[in-house]
């Protein structure tokens, strides 16, 4: 197989791109899914799958992973590796893209005839794009390079709700002709699987970690990248004295989640001392999310995915004023939004020890849609 990403002339991989593109037609039917995660993940995963149950199109999914691509393969659905020939021209001959960050989560070079719809990964809390200041640098270095922003090239962006769109449109400068309020694919799973607890006990028999654990109360912990050691260190420090906490409290077990970012530095040596936190960073978010009883996090957007299960949300925001400062802000107040905060690790802890009762009044409709794999399904059909 050809390795394209490993040719030097990106000049002339372009031109022949756009040639090809030119004398191959287009396949209506075809649609190309791909995650910037670089695994088969988040909103686009969860969309591929309901594909898999219609009839009006052939989806394909691009990984960069071949074992994935073998995995894939063996379970019945189409996956093409990236820098393969066959993914090279079925790139071409594609209608649409789904993408859960930019073009480039399937191929470098866009047919200008592709329809990118953009699902994301969440909703954000802190600031994004033109609103953040950090992300405000790149933007002018990109276009005073005279390059167009990814932004540019979407032709849709799906949101999780009404109130959302706010975001995006001062973030991106997206115009309401392509925001389009649809929900996250992924959240669907969600609604599905905490409808029934037949479900989510069907759920849990799949996750061989949970074998031993003799129905203890389940604590997920899942907080943001933060690239500042004083951070990570303040974090670990909590899941010991958690360890320490749950150790008298035989009735519970923390899941701990580390970003994708931060999977190195919370490694087996570490979890290898604690007795009643376990490691879940292999496992799937949505799923963990669904068996969870209680949800600790910080400024990632699955607060508002867990909001849908109605079940009590601890924001652990020991370093607020440092990340407001940093990031250059924040969309929502969690003062306003009807969670429980813990300032600190005292707090958090307190939190744990009085877990029933925690109350939330977060309004749990107001971040989320229900149905969305169904309505982005009619949404694209009707595009043809």
């Amino acid at each position: 197989m050809l390795k394209i990403k490993r040719v030097p002339f990106f000049l002339i991989e372009k031109i022949f791109f756009s040639i090809l593109c030119a004398v191959i037609p287009v396949r209506k039917n075809l649609i190309l899914f791909g995650s910037g995660f670089n695994k088969f993940s988040d909103n686009p995963k969860f969309l591929f799958l309901h594909f898999q149950k219609s009839h009006l199109y052939t989806s394909v999914w691009i990984s960069t992973n071949k074992a994935e691509v073998l995995q894939m393969r063996k379970q019945g659905y189409n996956c093409l590796y990236k820098w393969s020939f066959k993914a090279f021209f079925t790139v071409i001959k594609a209608s649409k893209w789904i993408v859960s960050h930019k073009g480039a989560d399937i191929f470098p070079f866009v047919p200008k005839r592709t329809i990118i719809i953009n699902l994301w990964h969440g909703t954000p809390i802190k600031k994004i794009g033109f609103d953040s200041l950090k992300e405000l640098e790149w933007i002018d270095n990109v276009l005073k390079t005279g390059r167009k922003l990814p932004y540019d090239r979407w032709d849709y962006f799906i949101t999780a709700s009404e109130n959302t769109n706010f975001i995006f449109k001062s973030a991106m400068r997206l115009n309401d002709e392509k925001l389009k309020a649809l929900g996250q694919p992924r959240n669907q799973f969600i609604y599905d699987t905490i409808a029934t607890s037949n479900n989510i006990n069907d759920l849990k028999g799949q996750m061989p970690f949970l074998e031993l654990l003799n129905d203890r109360q389940l604590i997920l912990y899942t907080p943001t990248f933060r690239n500042n050691i004083d951070s990570t260190n303040y974090i670990k420090d909590s899941l010991i004295k958690i360890d320490a906490l749950l150790e008298k409290n035989q009735n519970q077990i923390l899941l701990f989640k580390p970003h994708p970012l931060d999977k190195a530095t919370f490694d087996a040596e570490f979890f290898g001392k604690l007795h009643n936190v376990l490691n879940v960073s292999t496992e799937d978010t949505q799923e963990l999310l669904c068996i969870s009883d209680v949800l600790i996090t910080d400024y990632s957007s699955i607060l508002f995915d867990f909001m849908i299960t109605q079940r009590p949300i601890i924001a652990h925001v020991f370093d607020h004023e440092e990340y407001v400062k940093e990031s250059g802000g924040l969309y929502f107040s969690f003062d306003k939004m009807g969670i429980t905060i813990a300032h600190n690790k005292d707090e958090l802890i307190g939190c744990l020890s009085n877990i029933d009762s925690l109350t939330n009044t977060y309004n749990s409709n107001g971040f989320n849609t229900p149905n969305s794999s169904e309505k982005i399904l009619s949404f694209i059909a009707s595009l043809d």
